[in-house]
């Protein structure tokens, strides 16, 4: 997973440098730690390779962050640095602490039906209603670490990757075969909106 990640980046280097400088260093074994013991979970192997690659964007955490002017990684999603992602997944079980009943009108397949559960990670944010989850309670036909896009308001969604590294593979296919195109603002915006 870490060759995967260093070539994605080296790839958004290629088309854009200022995406590329937006990138943190790797995260270190104690930030990781950090994060599990948070979340109280035992976070996916390829999920960990790919934090130990980059440890999301600069100015991801609330303190910092001015959505008018940061550049996502890839698609409208810039990628939380690990105390981005706690500070998300904290807002994000504190806002819906009390749905604790799953949606009637869903049957669970691979995403148990409710609005929200503790161990779905926010690994991504777009405009704070879209997040880009690393599933880690997954639902009785899907697999731990799947990752799936959770959208404000969603009808209900579908599993985006069966994990973290397919969901990398298929980052990394689609920028080595220039199935993107580079927006106005700048960001990088797949053919197929992949995310």
């Amino acid at each position: 997973m870490k060759q995967i990640w260093s070539e994605i980046l080296e790839q958004i280097g290629l088309v854009s440098e200022a995406i590329g400088k937006s990138v943190n260093p790797p995260a270190t074994p104690d930030e990781i730690r950090r994060l599990e013991e948070t979340i109280g979970i035992t976070l996916p192997e390829d999920f960990c390779n790919y934090l130990s690659t980059m440890n999301g964007q600069r100015n991801t955490e609330e303190c910092t962050r001015d959505r008018n002017s940061e550049l996502p990684l890839l698609g409208f999603h810039p990628f939380l640095s690990i105390t981005g992602i706690i500070e998300t997944w904290a807002m994000m079980n504190k806002l819906f602490a009390g749905e604790t009943e799953p949606i009637e009108w869903v049957t669970e397949d691979k995403i148990k039906p409710f609005i929200w559960r503790r161990h779905w990670i926010p690994f991504t944010e777009s405009e704070g209603s879209q997040y880009l989850i690393l599933d880690c309670d997954p639902g009785k036909n899907g697999t731990y670490g799947q990752v799936f896009c959770w959208c404000a308001g969603m009808d209900f969604v579908e599993v985006t990757a069966g994990s973290f590294g397919e969901f990398s593979k298929a980052l990394l296919s689609r920028l080595s075969e220039r199935k993107f195109e580079i927006t106005e603002l700048g960001a990088i915006e797949f053919e197929d909106y992949y995310i």
